[in-house]
């Protein structure tokens, strides 16, 4: 081989080596993303001027993602911020090393404290950087998004919630020291430099976390409003944050219930969320003090508008029972790929009351394991109108999510179901519903149950409900009691409502749940006693 090949020799290689090299970097970095699950609340596409809960799955590059800690301080000049501060930060700290390890960038925001940093590498890397375009844009103001807006709680004075109140001031002198510093961080309360920074490393994805929620995270210069005015696909972990709110002011709710108040407000308004499980696959973090009944909701159907009704119930629910709501959601559509998916389902580990309106859904294993891990706790269960064919996909579902598929598929490529839930849970027997009639459904009491606890607010006549009517008799369960039946022309009386009341616990299922049954105030009763009942149980 002369000189001439030996060098063709040579760089032919070198490029192969670069091509091999580059592809095994795409693939590396392809197996790392983050899988992130976002909870939004966007206009409704059916019903106008509506408003819907819904989650949307992201894959993201760590290496094209950043987490900004927001004014996590040593100390506040409130007693109960500054507790809450030093309960997050443990919990904080290990979502921040398992980001970093990923990849993700962590920038440190304790406003009012850079000059403590000054010769830290990761103040000076900052430093490095500046955007012109964050010059122009970054401001106070709020989004156009939130326009017509009403905040959802009166924080003018200072929000303390301590007894007898904290004198304002500025205590703090640097971040936490929970939260450790590594010098490949950053840290910087300017927007202008984090946007700076975010353009030189081309980060695209940006989570919020710290204090606090309704101030600082979502009003700095680097907080989640100019994140937004700056392109940024940007998210708050709503875990790991918390308010200034005084329970003594308006709305006059819990000081934690008043985080759920903001948590709702910015995903309507102003970003999505997310939660801490995303990252560490644990439970996400709970204040101690925060001591309100977890009520999980469950949405998974295409025919009822749940994913607007129950956050519609959730919010009232908020502000009358002390309660915290939180949602597991799946698609609303019958089929198609994603179909048969459930997120945030963690949420039953921690819940005290569980309401359901699923309809013929295939799980992951482990996903309908934790469902059934709730259904045998003894914990309540109010299961709405199409749960009583929750997880009957009414054929075997592949793990590709795609739909039914031919039924000598190997059981190790199926998706779980649970088509005896009906019968050995709720005590049912769907057997289908009859037509669509225009007088709609007689709903009756069931005589002897006047003064049941659970039809308080029923007139004694009944209702009539806009909704087609459920075939369930015989029911399946000598433990039932039924409450209300329905009726229509020509066909036999239908129980409508019932407690089953098993050995593990209680459980009511209504196959009332119509879009339109929750504007009829007797159903509405109904819904608002059985949260009451249920919870009531769960403390015996």
């Amino acid at each position: 081989m002369n000189i001439k090949q030996m060098k063709l020799f040579v760089l032919i290689t070198l490029i192969f080596v670069v091509f091999v090299s580059s592809g095994h970097a795409e693939n590396t970095d392809s197996s790392q993303r983050i899988r992130v699950s976002l909870q939004k609340r966007i206009p409704s596409d059916s019903v106008k001027g509506a408003t819907i809960i819904a989650n949307e799955i992201q894959q993201w590059n760590p290496t094209e993602t950043a987490i900004i800690i927001c004014d996590m301080w040593n100390r506040h000049w409130c007693k109960g911020a500054t507790e809450r501060v030093g309960e997050m930060a443990p919990f904080m700290n290990n979502v921040l090393t398992i980001a970093r390890n990923k990849g993700v960038l962590i920038v440190h925001a304790p406003s009012d404290c850079i000059k403590y940093y000054k010769i830290h590498p990761a103040r000076k890397y900052a430093q490095k950087f500046k955007s012109s375009k964050a010059e122009k844009l970054v401001c106070e103001d709020k989004l156009t998004s939130e326009k017509d807006a009403v905040w959802p709680i009166d924080q003018s004075d200072g929000g303390c919630d301590c007894f007898p109140a904290c004198k304002e001031g500025g205590p703090w002198t640097h971040e936490i020291d929970a939260l450790k510093i590594e010098d490949k961080d950053a840290i910087s309360d300017s927007g202008v430099e984090i946007a700076g920074l975010f353009d030189h490393q081309k980060i695209k994805n940006v989570i919020l976390m710290g204090v606090h929620t309704n101030m600082c995270v979502i009003g700095r210069s680097f907080g989640l409003r100019n994140m937004v005015r700056l392109g940024m696909n940007v998210v708050l972990m709503r875990d790991l944050t918390d308010t200034m709110y005084d329970s003594k002011q308006w709305p006059k709710v819990s000081h934690f219930t008043g985080n759920s108040l903001i948590d709702e407000y910015i995903e309507r308004y102003v970003c999505p969320t997310m939660v801490s499980t995303d990252f560490t696959g644990e439970r996400q973090f709970r204040f101690k003090l925060d001591k309100r009944p977890v009520v999980a909701f469950i949405s998974a159907e295409n025919e009822y508008h749940t994913n607007q009704r129950f956050p519609e119930f959730a919010h009232e629910l908020l502000l009358t029972k002390n309660v915290n709501c939180e949602f597991a959601l799946g698609i609303p559509v019958a089929e198609g790929f994603g179909v048969h998916n459930i997120e945030n389902l963690q949420i039953l580990k921690d819940a005290d009351l569980t309401i359901t309106c699923i309809r013929r859904r295939a799980l992951e294993p482990e996903k309908m394991e934790l469902i059934k891990a709730y259904m045998s706790s003894g914990k309540p269960l109010l299961a709405i109108r199409t749960s009583s064919h929750a997880f009957d996909a009414k054929g075997n579902v592949s793990r590709s999510g795609g739909g039914v598929v031919a039924s000598n598929i190997p059981v190790s490529d199926q998706l779980a179901q649970w088509p005896e839930f009906d019968r050995d849970v709720l005590g049912g027997n769907y057997q289908g519903h009859y037509g669509h009639l225009k007088k709609g459904t007689d709903v009756s009491l069931v005589p002897g149950m006047e003064n049941h606890p659970l039809l308080k607010g029923v007139p004694g006549e009944g209702f009539i409900s806009p909704g087609w009517l459920y075939i369930n008799r015989p029911l399946r369960s000598s433990n039932v009691q039924v409450l209300l039946t329905g009726s229509i022309p020509g066909q036999p009386v239908q129980p409508l409502l019932w407690i089953n009341n098993s050995e593990k616990g209680k459980v009511i299922y209504t196959s009332l749940g119509h879009w339109d049954d929750w504007q009829i105030e007797s159903f509405r009763n109904i819904m608002f006693n059985i949260v009451d009942f249920l919870l009531q149980s769960s403390k015996k």
